[in-house]
């Protein structure tokens, strides 16, 4: 029996939903496992604190994890012999993470690294990476997303064998009984939200990395190209571009609708105004399947992305989804190879064909995140094919089983017992699956 910690500075709902598959996982083979909460809030996102799960110990830091008190250095010091800790999965390789690395260690455990950076992301040059190369390489275990993170640290000099991937999930059964709660309802919930008849959506926060002025673009370009359409832009979030987003709609002549307040009461109706870009503000995980059930696609547009949790979030609503190449789960989660639809060519030929075969994927399209026009094209293409939208949305569900909390759970179990130079049972591969090479992006 081993105790284990695993670590997260200020937990959401994702952490508690792997940490709870993990703690009972683990417990199967007869292991211990305690969950490490950190800091009371974060600056980089808006999550409403909930309670947390059974098992989970909460040392104080302060109400921000992106800020560690050098005078809580003592209580962080103390945390591997509170707990017992064994092995620790820690987040990354920053800040407080280095700290109780440190402490770990003194304490005579081992750590297992849980990580999203890929070679898109990394932004260490000179001496900063000389540095970081040789904190990787001392890692005892990788738990990470998937190929392209697996290729970022093995290239650091964390040995192959011992980098396991599934670390990005979702808690995919939630995602798709709301889902199917919603779509029961859908007249009411799209009279309750005032959402359109039809919609693509994007979501998260609206800051530069996520490129929601590219996705703004794209749709005018793609109103344009076809002017009878009759689908809208929801967009879900909030953060320091909120102005200026609102502002390039107008400015590309797009209505603004503002939904902010849409949901809390039972009054609304289903929004048949022109097609627009409608702003609901920031919600909370216990609203977002509304907007994913009813949407036509789901878009996520951003410059880099170490992963893109709301990927995964989409596919278990079972949507078709539109991702930049450049995020870190494009590799792993849109699947090379074709739509299983039949007569697809002929389908598909109105919609400018050729230019479509490098970025269609098994359950959507991958583009280039600095490409309006590119992105554009691919909007008409599903708005006018819902045959494809409904294969596309089929594949996605199938696809984002492999990336289930249930793998997250069985593959950081893995990841310990590597760290812990113990034997990996032979009827224990890992679970989660990466693709044989990078997508190809026209």
């Amino acid at each position: 029996m081993a105790n284990i910690i695993i670590v997260w500075g200020h937990w959401g709902p994702y952490h508690c939903r792997r940490y709870e598959a993990f703690r009972d996982h683990a417990a199967l083979a007869g292991h211990r496992v305690t969950g490490v909460s950190l800091f009371s809030g974060s600056s980089a996102n808006q999550w409403r604190p909930e309670q947390l799960p059974r098992g989970v110990v909460h040392f104080d830091l302060g109400k921000d994890e992106a800020k560690f008190p050098t005078r809580k250095l003592c209580t962080l010091m103390g945390v591997p012999k509170k707990t017992g800790a064994e092995i620790a999965l820690l987040p990354s390789y920053d800040h407080w993470s280095l700290v109780l690395n440190l402490a770990v260690r003194v304490a005579g455990g081992r750590i297992v690294m849980m990580n999203e950076t890929h070679g898109g992301t990394a932004r260490a040059h000179g001496w900063k990476a000389g540095i970081k190369q040789r904190i990787v390489s001392r890692f005892h275990a990788g738990f990470v997303g998937g190929a392209p993170h697996v290729r970022y640290f093995s290239s650091l000099g964390l040995p192959e064998h011992k980098i396991f991937t599934g670390y990005d999930a979702v808690d995919n059964d939630y995602f798709a009984r709301r889902t199917g709660e919603v779509r029961n309802q859908e007249t009411e919930f799209r009279r309750r939200y005032e959402l359109p008849s039809n919609y693509f959506l994007g979501l998260g926060r609206f800051v530069h990395k996520k490129n929601f002025s590219t996705l703004i673009c794209a749709y005018r370009k793609f109103l344009d190209s076809d002017p009878a359409s009759r689908t809208h832009l929801v967009l879900v979030g909030a953060g320091e571009e909120d102005g200026d987003l609102r502002a390039l709609s107008r400015k590309n002549h797009l209505p603004v609708y503002e939904k902010v307040s849409a949901g809390n009461s039972d009054d609304g109706q289903e929004d048949r105004r022109a097609p627009g870009v409608h702003f609901y503000g920031f919600r909370q995980i216990n609203e977002n399947p509304v907007f994913y059930a009813l949407a036509d696609a789901f878009v996520m547009p951003s410059l880099w992305e170490e992963w893109g949790l709301v990927v995964n979030e989409a596919m278990a609503c079972g949507l078709p989804v539109v991702v930049s190449h450049t995020a870190g789960c494009a590799e792993d989660l849109l699947k090379t190879g074709w739509p299983m639809l039949p007569n697809l060519l002929t389908t598909c030929l109105p919609f400018q064909w050729t230019q479509m075969p490098g970025r269609i994927r098994r359950n959507g399209f991958v583009f280039e995140p600095t490409s309006a026009s590119s992105l554009g094209v691919t909007l008409s293409t599903l708005a006018t094919s819902p045959a494809l939208r409904k294969v596309m949305g089929e594949a996605s569900r199938t696809i984002i089983e492999d990336f289930s909390c249930e793998v997250f759970a069985r593959n950081a179990l893995l990841a310990t017992r590597a760290a812990g130079n113990l034997p990996l049972p032979p009827d224990e591969p890992p679970l989660a699956q990466t693709l044989d090479a990078s997508p190809q992006v026209s």
